[in-house]
């Protein structure tokens, strides 16, 4: 009970810690021309932030894709994934290396557990005899129990390997199977041709770009509940009724759902492009730096078991997250910064304005990457498995806007944002219309507030691009002004008799005093 108790209260407390965090420093506050409505909510930064990171996992899962061999491993991989998707409960095991180990295996609903050998060759001849021992003949892959694996071979094979698992079984080379009929017990035919799985592990084909999508999908569904149940919370305890909260919540979750869908599929794409090889030079010497003990406590963040791994292998497992990391963090800043570079182009922001932004969205990519990969490492010593997600989310959330907070204070020091110089303009031609205007504290302060409202982003960015910048503020200010005095009181001189009076009344009483 005791223990259940610790683990509620630290999970409370890390979630406690990434509210206060993301509302105290949402990164894209820090962008000088993000309006209120277009700064990401709590929910997409985290639904961000969960699809970078099973990006990076995924792809790092699939490392194995550019080797010699690559799509072997690629045939487990998208076999397991049909499977998944069919509502099998599918899990791929062949990581662990294990001598005649399966590569995965099925959990049938009556409870008994199928196991299952790949052999992607280019010849169903080739894909049976690599699963016969070479020196006594025998089939080599059995269950703890002696009992023989189901043998997957590729789509276009599947008759041919029948009748050579027949032949091989005719001549006693499959322990405890006789009858030659029984192949088909043992012989499962796969999703993919020999062809497919080769297209697999290659960029710009359409089995390729098939598999990433699917798997993009899982992943953006992930960023999509993620970015939901945040932002549910959210907007209920801004006071907003069920139906507006699950609304937002839903368009929000879905913004982040695409957002992570293209990031993955770019991201998978680009590292089956040979771009992770053009960065492993890099990527090894940091890892290199990095000790063997960061480096251990990393791998192990991944699910990586390091135990029967040497120190050349920890530093290359570790340099090839990396190299997941920089490009997952490249596409994620591209897709960021697509907007502002069209802004260039159409004129409404500065050469130095789109450097800033771009400079501050490196940082803030970075450091979120990074930390969520610290913030994992330490919630995987502290607590296996919901101490990792946890560590994972608040640091992400503390390393990007930490990253992103002092890029832009740096940057604000060598020169002031577009932004900055459009508001200093506005301000100038305030102060000129409310003297003209005969403006009064009270009317000032309302003219003020209608005016924040109507300073968006957009509306900066509008005036920036425009040829008198002195008359776009006036002409967005000066209805506000004729607003204010048509609002005023009316007031009316007095007539000849009235001021005659007054005047013939006044004189009266100084005489009066005299």
């Amino acid at each position: 009970m005791e223990k259940t108790t610790s683990v509620s209260q630290r999970f409370i407390t890390a979630l406690l810690c990434v509210s206060l965090l993301i509302g105290l420093l949402p990164f894209s506050a820090l962008r000088g021309y993000a309006s209120k409505e277009q700064r990401p909510t709590i929910g997409e930064m985290g639904g961000y932030l969960q699809g970078a990171l099973q990006t990076i996992e995924k792809t790092y899962a699939e490392r194995k894709f550019t080797a010699a061999q690559g799509h072997g491993f690629a045939a487990e991989q998208a076999n397991n994934l049909s499977d998944v998707l069919r509502g099998e409960k599918a899990v791929v095991i062949g990581d662990n290396n294990a001598k005649n180990g399966a590569d995965r295996k099925i959990l049938n609903r009556d409870g008994t557990t199928t196991y299952i050998q790949d052999k992607y060759y280019s010849t169903a001849s080739g894909s049976v005899n690599a699963a016969f021992d070479s020196v006594t003949g025998d089939y080599r892959y059995l269950t703890s129990d002696g009992t023989a694996m189901w043998l997957e071979v590729p789509y276009d094979q599947y008759d041919d390997a029948l009748r050579l698992m027949q032949k091989k079984i005719s001549d006693g080379k499959v322990p405890g199977v006789t009858d030659p009929s029984e192949a088909v017990n043992f012989v499962r035919k796969g999703k993919y041709t020999y062809k497919q799985a080769q297209n697999l592990v290659k960029a710009g084909n359409i089995d390729s770009l098939k598999y990433d999508a699917t798997n993009g999908v899982i992943t953006a569904a992930g960023a999509f509940g993620i970015s939901f149940a945040l932002d549910f919370v959210s907007c209920k305890m801004n006071g907003e009724n069920f139906k507006d909260a699950t609304k937002n919540a839903a368009l929000n979750g879905l913004k982040a759902g695409g957002f992570v869908f293209a990031t993955y599929v770019i991201s998978s794409q680009l590292a089956k492009s040979g771009l992770k090889s053009a960065l492993q030079p890099t990527t090894e010497a940091i890892a290199k730096s990095l000790g063997k003990g960061v480096s251990t406590a990393i791998l192990n963040a991944f699910g990586e078991n390091t135990s029967a791994l040497t120190a050349s292998q920890i530093t290359t497992h570790v340099a090839n997250i990396l190299q997941n990391q920089i490009i997952t963090s490249g596409v994620i800043v591209v897709a960021l910064s697509v907007g502002d570079i069209m802004d260039l182009f159409h004129g409404r922001i500065s050469k130095e304005q789109l450097l800033k932004n771009l400079v501050v969205t490196i940082a803030s990519v970075a450091g979120t990457t990074a930390g969520g990969i610290a913030g994992g490492v330490v919630g995987s010593a502290l607590l296996p498995g919901v101490g990792t997600t946890v560590g994972t989310f608040v640091g992400g959330m503390a390393g990007g806007a930490a990253s992103g907070y002092v890029s832009n204070a740096l940057l604000s020091k060598i020169y002031a944002g577009d932004a900055q110089q459009m508001y200093d303009i506005i301000s100038e031609q305030f102060r000129v219309l409310s003297t003209d205007y005969l403006i009064n504290e009270a009317e000032g302060t309302a003219i003020t507030q209608q005016l924040q409202r109507a300073l968006t982003g957009d509306t900066l960015k509008e005036m920036y691009s425009s040829e008198d910048r002195t008359a776009f503020a006036s002409n967005l200010m000066e209805p506000l002004f004729e607003e204010t005095v048509r609002a005023r009181a009316k007031i009316t001189l007095p007539t000849e008799d009235e001021v005659r009076t007054e005047m013939k009344t006044s004189l009266q009483e100084i005489v009066y005093i005299h």
